[in-house]
């Protein structure tokens, strides 16, 4: 019985481990992000080409290190290419870290 145990336990260890990496593999978003780091952005996930734009011009794009200075429920402030802006909740989760 010992011995099942253990080897349903060392499973579980396992399954978590797994679920742990497809986790990391797949990114953050900004308001996921620990406020103090520096990231670099993985990809922009959205389909507005207005933001998509607006988010180039700020220098924010795949590559690129963004610092998150603070967060609230609602908002970002962060640093791109010297820059301070507060993105709001729906520029902050199409940013993947």
């Amino acid at each position: 019985m010992e011995l099942t145990m253990r080897s349903v336990f060392k499973a579980d260890q396992n399954e978590s481990a797994v679920a742990g990496k497809e986790q990391s593999d797949l990114g953050i978003t900004l308001l996921e992000a620990e406020p103090g780091k520096t990231y670099i952005i993985k990809e922009i996930n959205t389909a507005d080409d207005e933001m998509n734009s607006f988010l180039f011009r700020l220098g924010c794009y795949p590559g690129e290190p963004i610092t998150l200075i603070s967060k609230k429920k609602k908002s970002c402030i962060v640093v791109i290419k010297d820059g301070r802006y507060n993105l709001d909740k729906l520029l902050s989760e199409a940013i993947v870290l």
